[in-house]
């Protein structure tokens, strides 16, 4: 089956119920992701009892032709043939109304409305745990806030939005209100029922004053808020709620970036003057919509208000969307201040289904924190609309010196969310040898981290095995299977080490990795440390030491590591195997020739 429909409209989740309500219970549903250049019929899967599904939504990759049709037909065929079922979610602009035969065994379903937006919010809310909050969505003054009109992702960025002010609730008045069962009505909370509300409502007719024209309204108050306040506005709207001179400073250099983007780099300075003769900052807080407390913290407690604001800005001011990113990732406040500044430079970034500003980011030009621009591509690969191409743009990244290690970050924290799924891991693994692979040291450093917490774990350690394979099969000295045998050489265990034990797959050559790893200066000390650490570890059981030290002895005897064998024995002076006998010894009595050992002696000092 072809779904086609506009960008938004859930064709997704609607392929995986139909998928999920239609198959058999022996059928497995497996969502795919397409990597590759153009469709092709050869790189889908065909198992029997599956049902795959897979989008096609990237306008450089995924436009189908009538070539690819043609051979859909055949593979139709064969998909019918095993018990199994291909759904294709193709975006609207890339269906170039095709003719497909009713007889192919292919069907093609327009879809041209989403759903409704009241079921899209309630199932978004049973999702999240919280179906005691469906009672407070139907209470709702449908005069304030209306779901008419929402697509099915703005329906779920609704429903989040409700979640938010729930726990934003919860935060301030310093309650608990359980919403893991359904609400009745009398027990409903007006605070949390108006705050909702709140959330809910698009306040674009308040935004459409507060950013119009400057005229006066009845009394002589402008209503329209000058320059100054508007950037005050938007410095509350990502901050929540932060002290008042960090709000002040946010402010003043969103103006600062503004007027001199006006000025053509002329810069631009308030004189003192003008600025005392203005509105004092608690009077601007207040009238911008915020509260002060009594230490000068301002809080801005309204996330459904404030989201609105910089999404009324984003999208009615297209000369602000780069000042706006350059004030965002401009800014040097703490984590809870980073955590909200990646929510909106995402919130913004992502709201159009493309990744035109996310490459504008990651260009030199732009000087983003790594961590603020690795946690903001986490977000960007998670979103169904712009995820593959944002694994497009990581793929190209993890080469790049200036970028290797943002994509490590970002890969390393895919790999280590709870839920990431196989399709996630792979591509995110791809992506880490590719940066390990760069010849760019701190990318390599970088990977190893990555892979160590991989080994913490039997997925990681599996995933690990496939690199170092596939590095004993390239032959390649150094990169992503070094880094990877390093990070398996801390597999957690008995005190028999992993990579020694009969758990280790017959096609990874253990004797072979460690020697090539000894060979190489670059890798050496990392690997004595951690040989050193496995004799240390299996030194208090003699068995088990014996069985360590058998299995390292033909590593030791390689032409090539003279060197770091006398290394690894120096590191091990200190290590006794008998209350008696240093490890040391024992392996330089096993390893040199009796007859050359009064010419040779161990240099007992590391240095």
């Amino acid at each position: 089956m072809i779904i086609v429909a506009p960008r938004a409209y859930g064709s997704t989740t609607l392929a995986l119920h139909l998928l999920a309500r239609h198959t058999d219970e022996d059928t497995d549903i497996v969502k795919l992701d397409a990597d590759w250049k153009t469709p092709k019929v050869g790189r889908l899967p065909a198992e029997e009892r599956h049902a795959y599904q897979v989008d096609l939504k990237d306008p450089d990759h995924d436009r189908i032709s009538a070539d690819f049709l043609t051979m859909l037909e055949e593979h139709a065929g064969l998909l019918e043939k095993l018990g199994s079922y291909l759904v294709l979610n193709v975006a609207k602009d890339l269906w170039t109304d095709h003719y497909v035969p009713v007889q192919s065994g292919i069907h093609v379903v327009h879809l041209n409305e989403p759903p409704p937006a009241q079921s899209v919010v309630e199932a978004r809310l049973r999702a999240r745990k919280a179906p005691g909050l469906i009672a407070y969505l139907h209470s709702v003054d449908k005069t304030k806030a209306s779901l008419s009109r929402l697509d099915a992702v703005e329906a779920v960025r609704t429903a989040d939005s409700i979640v938010l002010a729930w726990r934003e609730h919860e935060r301030l008045t310093g309650s608990s209100f359980p919403m893991d069962v359904p609400s009745s009505w009398s027990a409903l909370d007006a605070g949390l029922a108006e705050r909702i509300t709140s959330a809910l409502s698009d306040w674009r007719d308040k935004l459409d004053i507060l950013f119009g024209e400057t005229v006066s309204a009845h009394g002589g108050k402008d209503t329209s808020l000058p320059l100054e306040d508007r950037c005050l506005l938007l410095a509350l709207a990502v901050r929540q709620s932060a002290p008042m001179p960090e709000v002040a400073k946010a402010a003043r250099d969103l103006q600062y970036i503004i007027s001199t983007d006006a000025a053509d780099g002329s810069g631009f300075a308030s004189t003192t003057s003008a600025a005392f003769a203005s509105r004092g900052l608690r009077r601007r807080v207040v009238d911008a919509g915020a509260g002060v407390g009594t230490h000068d913290e301002v809080v801005f407690d309204q996330p459904g208000y404030g989201r609105a604001v910089l999404t009324y800005v984003w999208d009615n001011y297209e000369v602000m969307r780069e000042p706006l990113l350059k004030w965002l990732v401009s800014g040097d406040g703490g984590n809870e201040t980073n955590e909200h500044v990646v929510d909106a430079i995402a919130a913004l970034t992502l709201r159009h289904g493309n990744i035109d500003h996310l490459v504008q980011l990651g260009s030199p030009t732009y000087p983003v924190k790594k961590e603020l621009l690795s946690a903001l591509l986490v977000q960007a690969v998670q979103d169904e609309h712009i995820g593959r191409q944002v694994w497009s743009i990581l793929y190209s990244w993890a080469s790049v010196k200036e970028r290797a290690t943002t994509v490590v970050t970002a890969c390393r924290q895919v790999l280590n969310t709870p839920d990431v799924t196989s399709s996630q891991a792979r591509m995110a693994m791809v992506r880490l040898r590719r940066a390990a692979n760069s010849a760019h040291e701190s990318a390599w450093t970088e990977a190893l981290k990555a892979f160590v917490e991989q080994a913490q774990h039997p997925a990681g350690v599996a995933r690990l095995i496939t690199e170092v394979r596939a590095w004993q099969q390239s032959g390649r000295s150094r990169g992503a299977g070094t880094a990877a045998f390093l990070a398996l050489m801390s597999v957690p265990g008995t005190t028999t080490p992993w990579l020694l034990s009969d758990e280790v797959p017959s096609d990874v050559d253990v004797k072979r990795a460690l020697q090539d790893l000894l060979g190489d200066f670059a890798t050496a000390p990392d690997t004595i440390n951690r040989l050193t650490t496995w004799i240390s570890q299996s030194a208090t059981d003699p068995e088990t030491y014996a069985r360590v030290r058998d299995g390292l002895l033909p590593v030791l005897r390689g032409q090539k590591i003279f060197k770091a064998s006398v290394s690894l024995m120096q590191a091990l002076e200190h290590v006794s195997v008998d209350g008696e006998t240093s490890a040391a010894n024992d392996f330089w009595d096993r390893l040199v020739d009796p007859r050359v050992r009064t010419v040779i002696r161990l240099n007992r000092d590391p240095a």
